[in-house]
């Protein structure tokens, strides 16, 4: 017997009409949920909300935020609510922007597995993590071998960052003693040197735009990188090296046009290292500061410019300390200060004798009878730059005045040879004949009359009978060499 279909009567078509429609109108009071696959997640973050939602469980009865076949796609949805996500996409930044296919959503974040189901975790089975900055090379295993998992470094519920307390924790916990000193080093930014591969391993300063030479190359790396500063650091002269109060405003701020990383100083100025002492005969060595104990600049001294000098400045600045002592010393010596005084102080132990000794009647003397106008370098100190020669033995002696005189007096003079007795004609024999008795004019001229005079007549007849002519009679000492009267006879 032939089976009947329950519809092809009037009554059961009828059924049929009743049943489609009911079944119609519940599928449309329900929103369609009858044909979804499971319940959305409930992961959320406290006190984060997207579209006014927390989280996908909040829209699970409104299919048509995530589903609107022929229209558009679910990724599209999804970057519509996750703004965030769709500005890294479009700028090619953060995680989403470096992954292909990113606006397929749903190949990586799954859904409909319930309310504990996380679909950002699921998603991680399929993320490559070559394409951020940071390699797994290294962190496969932990340190004690176990295998190591997303959430030892992220956040179960913010997988984009980098918790830098995981990283301090894990390699504390190996090393604690080197993680501290690392921390205090170089701050807590890990992922400013690290990528995980090493890069730093081998890292080599000098492959940067910053070549490290001369007294940078045994600076430890925290001299310049300030609190962990890696990025960006000042690489200018005048980002570490404060200009000197010293030339401040003198000298352009292009350190590298005198200064070499071989030494701070001695500067090099046209090709020559610079040292003011050499250069201009005076010392900073007690100048660094003046008695109110500022900084001297170079503009103290050279208030208008490096190439002359206002010695008014030294007045100024030590009658600040002593103006009585300033007054007299000023007076004494004038303002050519330089003539006596080099910054070390050289005329602050002088001793006058390892220049020109000072004894006999020279101690007597008062220094501007010698220092003219008050000129003290260059001051004579031979006799003859003083001392005029007499006329009565000039150009006879010469000028080494010193041979024959000695300070203690001009007169009498010393001779170191004189073949004539000079205490000739003195009783005692004590005392010395002057010079003048017999030289009258002229040192190269002598003559016997100076005491003979009275005699004179005689001495002509009696020499004349010995037969000395008149002509020879004033070459005495030819026949009386001692001056004694019988030398003639031998």
């Amino acid at each position: 017997m032939k089976r009947s279909d329950p519809f092809s009567s009037p009554l059961g078509f009828i059924l049929f009409l009743l049943l489609s429609s009911f079944l119609a109108i519940y599928i449309w009071k329900d929103r369609g949920l009858v044909f979804s696959p499971g319940q959305l997640t409930d992961i959320h973050r406290d006190g984060v909300t997207m579209q006014g939602f927390s989280s996908h469980a909040d829209f699970e009865k409104q299919c048509s935020l995530c589903h609107v076949p022929l229209d558009t796609t679910i990724g599209e949805l999804c970057l519509d609510c996750h703004t965030e996500i769709d500005s890294q996409v479009d700028g090619g930044t953060g995680i989403h922007g470096r992954i292909a296919n990113v606006r397929s959503c749903q190949n990586c974040h799954l859904e409909h597995r319930g309310r504990d189901f996380d679909p950002t975790l699921a998603a991680t089975q399929y993320f490559d993590h070559s394409v951020t900055d940071f390699s797994l090379l290294h962190h496969q295993l932990d340190y004690d071998s176990t295998p190591m998992a997303c959430t030892d470094c992220h956040q179960p519920n913010d997988y984009a960052a980098v918790s830098v307390v995981s990283c301090q924790e894990c390699h504390g916990g190996y090393d604690p003693e080197f993680i501290q000193a690392h921390r205090r080093d170089y701050g807590e930014t890990c992922l400013g040197c690290h990528d995980g591969a090493d890069r730093m391993a081998d890292f080599d300063h000098n492959t940067t735009a910053f070549t490290l030479d001369g007294q940078h190359i045994p600076l430890v790396c925290t001299k310049c990188h300030v609190m962990g500063q890696l990025e960006n650091t000042p690489a200018a002269c005048e980002g570490c090296h404060t200009e000197p109060e010293v030339h401040r405003g003198l000298f352009e701020p292009t350190c590298s046009s005198c200064h070499n990383t071989q030494g701070w100083s001695p500067a090099i100025i046209d090709g020559s290292p610079f040292d003011h002492y050499l250069t201009t005969g005076f010392s900073l060595i007690r100048h660094p500061e003046d008695y109110a104990r500022e900084a001297i600049q170079c503009s103290t001294c050279h208030p208008d410019s490096l190439d002359s000098l206002d010695l008014s400045k030294c007045v100024d600045c030590h009658t600040q300390a002593d103006a009585v002592f300033m007054a007299d010393h000023e007076q004494q010596f004038g303002l050519d200060c330089l003539s006596c005084h080099d910054g070390v102080d050289r005329m602050s132990e002088f001793d006058h004798a390892l220049v020109f000794p000072l004894d006999g009647r020279h101690l007597e003397i008062a220094c501007v009878d010698c220092h003219l106008n008050q000129v003290f370098v260059g001051t004579p100190n031979l006799c003859v730059q003083c001392h005029a020669e007499p006329e009565i033995h000039a150009g006879v002696f010469g000028l080494e005045c010193q041979n024959c005189h000695i300070t203690m007096a001009w007169t009498p003079a010393t001779l170191l040879e004189h073949s004539f007795p000079l205490d000739h004609g003195v009783d005692n024999g004590e005392q010395l004949t002057d010079c003048e008795t017999c030289h009258a004019t002229s040192y190269v001229v002598y003559t016997c009359y100076g005491c003979h005079e009275h005699q004179q007549a005689d001495i002509v007849q009696e020499h004349r009978e010995e037969g000395i002519s008149a002509a020879d009679l004033p070459a005495c000492v030819n026949c009386h060499p001692n001056g004694l009267e019988d030398e003639a006879e031998n």
